[in-house]
């Protein structure tokens, strides 16, 4: 029978042993320093790169297109110069001595194809991005104008078209909203390899070093398991924390975060998914780790494990275009994958209160399954020291005569 003062202290000794780690501080410190890292070089490098300097040369064989470029790169950071055909030698030179970025050709040819050649020292370090929506504008206008449009005509054609959806009750659209599950899936991911991996490695160090042996004298085994999957788990949830609110600081420079504002009835369902996904996927790992004999054959296995809730992810790209199709709700009722899928669907769709319920039974049924499952692994397999259980082994764990 399940005693809950053993659960505390397994799940005090647990948590403050992990706590004390410096696996975890490192862990809990270097995480967010490469994310802020890693989105800094990119910030960086995006803006060096909007921000570049070109000088281009263009030769107009039409003798009638630089006009239109002008007017296109006006707000830009390129500086264009008209130039002869016959100057191409010269420019190519220029190229190779750094005083010209490149130099575009237009001919009556490639302007009716749009294939434009732009020729740089070497093409396979050259960015067009600066280049492209310009030169793409450019054209567009002086072909509309060889058609007979006006300018205001061409304005008309060419003007930006933005498809707004608005629901008819009027509320308005929440990208918070529809990013924050799609990053709760990912902290689900995140915390199944870090936390459930530590979980399975510890079964497997206390049981090669007999420690559980002094362990199992004081306390049940499901004691043990559920003490330790709550002690992980509420670490998992300190280093998440530390990591949002590292985030939060970060994204504050850049967003006013009193605008994202996130209400109570969408927190919920991401939290219960998140808890009970987590909870589900570390009894399976500490099972996995009762069963096996050595760290190399648990990383095997953790490898495998860690699959299961990553096989939404690659069908991200359907479950997003059709968050709703028969299949899509069929495998978000499959308890191993309602955490991820359900997580995506949140952040692309209006999921009814009644699936989301149904959805949530099910993994709350998975959850029972594999807790129950796990301790009796764990349970009947901690004590096999000095051998990894064969599949008919752990099948006979699992009958309650056994």
């Amino acid at each position: 029978m399940l005693k809950w003062p053993n659960v505390k202290r397994v799940f005090r000794w647990e948590f403050l042993k992990n706590l004390r780690s410096p696996l975890f501080v490192v862990t809990t410190l270097m995480i967010p320093l490469i994310m802020l890292l890693s989105v800094g070089i990119s910030y960086y490098a995006g803006t060096r790169t909007t921000q570049a300097k070109l000088d281009v040369a263009v030769i107009d064989e039409t003798g009638e297109l630089f006009p239109y470029l002008e007017s296109a790169f006006s707000s830009t950071s390129v500086t264009l110069s008209l130039s002869e055909p016959a100057q191409q030698e010269r420019l190519s030179g220029q190229v190779e001595e750094g005083e010209l970025s490149g130099y575009l050709i237009f001919t009556p040819e490639n302007v009716q194809t749009g294939v434009i050649d732009y020729y740089v020292l070497s093409a396979n370090d050259v960015n067009v991005g600066l280049l492209d929506r310009p030169v793409k504008t450019a054209l567009t206008s002086y072909r509309l104008e060889k058609m007979g449009l006006t300018v205001e005509e061409i304005g008309l054609a060419t003007a930006p078209m933005v498809l707004q959806p608005r629901s008819i009750s009027g509320e308005g659209i929440s990208i918070v909203g529809a990013i924050a599950p799609f990053v709760v899936s990912i902290i689900l991911l995140i915390a199944v390899m870090t936390s459930g991996q530590v979980l399975m490695y510890g079964v497997l160090k206390e049981k090669r070093n007999r420690i559980v042996e002094i362990l199992l004298s004081s306390v049940s085994a499901v004691d043990l398991l559920l003490g330790k999957i709550l002690g992980l788990g509420l670490l998992g949830v300190l280093q998440i924390g530390i990591w949002m609110v590292v985030g939060l600081v970060a994204a504050s420079r850049f967003i006013d975060l009193s605008q994202l504002g996130m209400t109570a009835g969408a927190i919920l369902p991401m939290l219960l998914f998140l808890i009970g996904g987590y909870i589900m996927f570390a009894a399976l790992f500490a099972a996995i780790g009762a069963t096996m004999k050595s760290v190399e054959e648990g990383s095997q296995a953790q490898s495998t494990v860690v699959l299961i809730p990553m096989i939404p992810m690659f069908a991200s790209s359907a479950i997003i275009m059709s968050p709703n199709a028969l299949w899509v709700r069929i495998c978000s009722h499959i308890p191993v994958f309602t955490p991820v899928m359900m997580l995506m669907r949140l952040s692309v769709t209006t999921v009814p209160a009644w699936e989301i319920a149904t959805t949530f039974a099910a993994l709350m049924l998975g959850l029972v399954f594999f807790v129950i499952f796990g301790a009796r692994i764990f349970s009947r397999g901690l004590l096999q020291f000095d051998r990894t259980l064969s599949f008919r082994e752990i099948e006979r764990m699992m009958r309650k005569d056994y």
